[in-house]
């Protein structure tokens, strides 16, 4: 016994040497050895071990028990975790919320959208929302990065990703630009859309009465809109100088990245909820504001104070038949993409800047919910405006502008109308603003992360420099939107340039994470991130339901396009049609040329999927002659170290209970 005992001492001697050999040897500072202090951001490896498993450990960011273990990699991170928070709910509530999702209601029967709306998040919204979020802080990566670590075959979805945000900056800036315009025009001592018309013959008085100043206004004011498409006019130096405000604000914002937005975003995403508390407050004191409400919440509802004629003409259009419409059914998934910002890279982004271990699936339902809740509630606010509006004008809200006007005609006619109109417009467009830019430089963050995983730009390049370029060649770029036919163009970047290539590009994503990367890999790295293991109806909603379902709108969306092209809302003047009814505009069938733009809009993001799968695949196809190198920082490093990935992708999409 005492030989034995001898003995064990001795052994437990020689393990507490190896155990500071292997301290010594894991830690990448003899000096954090020294003060007990374990280094910052090493993965600490088993010299023990194989090569291969330590190679899996470090590619796995994994500590001991499953546990992630910080990477210091020299990526910024974010000052708290309550930035990240502020940062991503100010990226999801913007203009999407406020302005697109009322006028999305308003188009498409009203409550009946509310319908494929919440499907729309429950089967597609949620579940690609948690797939971005682990693919950036996972990875570590923006779009571009993160979809080639998963397969080199995959990294075209990050380019057309980068595509798609572009486009969306471009106009999204535009309607920032209206704010910008209307904030400065309420704070005149009178609205200018309260003031009387000019007087003339080329104006009919009937144009000019109470209930159609604010159109009068934003057409031959603000827009000084012509009769078509095809017919650019001027520039309208106003519109084009609030253009290049909006584009100068989102320089200053994301002047230092996120250590600039990051700050910013306490009060960009905190007064628009402030503002818009006060103006749902006020909005419940006018006239006409529950029947407003209850035209938001109650299918094929009809106002009380509606003439039996315009009654009959509601139950004659019969807004359920919205449900058998594609475009409902793209729009509301389209609207969750806008409101989540799925697809335009941000939300990678942002999480690229979290720290390993953060629970990203509880922000993640925490931000999908206030997001949500965000919209009804903004929702409620502009209904019970527009219910007040339509009862001054004896209307239908059905009948009251829509588009880009919504906001800018209906909603400032209403407060032109109230009490203290000047603080209540001033304090309407200034929310509206920050919800844009907001969502604005998360968009320009989102791509500049996307770029520091390419080789395209050089490594020495100041920051500060890249942001000011690309802003300044983004509002060169939207000049056209200044132009007299810019809110044409408006409208046709917001049909076309990201509906169909967000669905597309979703249904991708979801593929490479379910079928590419592999389920099961993905849901285990999932728990050790998170500690919540997702359980059968999330790995069916991601193998299954949700790319079978964008699969399902992008066919059937694509057909009917092909037999029913969208229109366009050509202004035609004041049109008197009868004593009582004023109309402005009439549809009309785009020009060949704006076709062209468009489909070049729809598909030249999604080519860069096929185009780098192929590159991928062609030394395998014809010898390595055919290699093509893409301009990506891990293709470049790979090459160094002369490895790569397989070009083979492996599907390991099983379901495990």
């Amino acid at each position: 016994r005492s030989f034995k005992l001898s003995y064990y001492n001795e052994y437990k001697s020689y393990l507490s040497l190896v155990s500071s050999c292997h301290l010594l040897i894991s830690s990448s500072s003899f000096m954090g050895v020294l003060n007990q202090v374990e280094p910052r951001g090493k993965v600490v490896t088993n010299p023990l071990a194989s090569v291969e498993d330590n190679y899996d450990a470090v590619d796995k960011n994994e500590g001991k028990d499953g546990e992630v273990e910080e990477v210091d990699d020299g990526r910024e991170r974010w000052g708290s975790e309550l930035e990240f928070i502020l940062s991503t709910i100010g990226s999801v509530v913007g203009l999407g919320n406020l302005w697109r999702f009322p006028i999305k209601v308003k188009e498409y029967g009203g409550a009946v959208f509310l319908i494929p709306y919440f499907t729309m998040l429950l089967i597609e919204g949620i579940p690609l929302f948690l797939v971005e979020m682990f693919i950036g802080q996972k990875f570590r990566a923006g779009c571009i990065g993160g979809f080639y670590k998963i397969h080199k075959a995959l990294s075209g979805i990050g380019f057309a990703t980068w595509m798609i945000a572009f486009y969306t900056n471009l106009y999204y800036n535009a309607i920032v630009m209206y704010t910008i315009y209307y904030f400065f025009a309420s704070l005149s001592k009178t609205l200018p859309w309260a003031k009387d018309c000019p007087e003339g013959d080329t104006i009919p008085q009937a144009c000019c009465n109470d209930s159609v100043k604010s159109q009068y206004y934003w057409y031959y004011e603000v827009t000084r809109i012509t009769g078509s498409i095809n017919d650019a006019g001027t520039f309208n130096w106003e519109l084009t100088l609030s253009l290049l405000a909006a584009w100068v604000t989102c320089f200053l914002c994301m002047l230092k990245g996120i250590k600039t937005s990051g700050k910013v975003v306490y009060v960009t995403a905190v007064f628009p909820f402030v503002a818009l508390i006060g103006l749902f407050i006020m909005s419940m004191t006018l006239d006409g504001a529950s029947e407003g409400v209850k035209y938001f919440f109650v299918p094929s509802y009809k106002m009380s104070f509606l003439t039996d004629e315009q009654k009959a003409a509601i139950d004659a259009d019969n807004p359920w038949k919205n449900l058998y419409n594609p475009y409902c059914w793209l729009e509301a998934a389209s609207q969750i993409f806008y409101s989540l910002s799925l697809g335009f890279g941000s939300c990678i982004a942002f999480a690229s800047y979290n720290d390993p271990k953060t629970n990203f699936y509880k922000h993640a339902l925490g931000v999908s919910v206030v997001n949500s809740a965000s919209s009804m509630f903004a929702g409620i606010t502009i209904f019970a405006i527009l219910g007040y509006s339509a009862k001054q004008n004896s209307a239908s809200i059905g009948d009251l502008s829509t588009g880009t006007g919504l906001a800018f005609i209906s909603v400032s006619e209403a407060i032109a109308k109230i009490p203290a109109p000047q603080l209540w417009s001033a304090l309407f467009f200034l929310m509206l603003f920050m919800l844009g830019i907001d969502s604005q430089f998360a968009g320009v963050e989102g791509m500049m992360t996307a770029l520091d995983d390419t080789t395209l730009i050089p490594k020495r390049l100041h920051r500060t420099a890249l942001i000011g370029g690309f802003c300044g060649i983004s509002f060169l770029i939207g000049l056209p939107f200044g132009m007299q036919n810019g809110e044409y163009l408006v409208t046709l970047f917001d049909n076309f340039s990201a509906n169909f290539p967000l669905m597309l590009v979703a249904f991708f994503e979801v593929i490479s994470i379910s079928w590419v990367y592999g389920i099961n890999r993905f849901c285990t790295e999932f728990q050790q991130m998170t500690g919540y293991y997702p359980n059968i109806i999330w790995r069916m909603l991601w193998l299954v339901i949700t790319p079978l379902s964008l699969l399902a709108i992008l066919i059937y969306t694509l057909v009917d396009q092909l037999t029913n092209p969208i229109k366009y809302d050509a202004f035609v003047g004041c049109n008197l049609t009868n004593s009582s009814d004023v109309t402005w505009t009439e549809s009309e069938n785009y020009p060949v040329w704006a076709w062209i733009f468009a489909f070049f809009l729809m598909f030249s993001s999604f080519l860069f999927i096929p185009v780098c799968a192929v590159i991928t695949y062609l030394p395998k196809w014809l010898g390595p002659s055919y290699e093509i190198k893409l301009p990506l920082v891990a293709e470049y490093e790979e090459s160094k170290m002369g490895g790569g990935k397989e070009g083979d992708i492996e599907m390991k999409g099983a379901v495990s209970a």
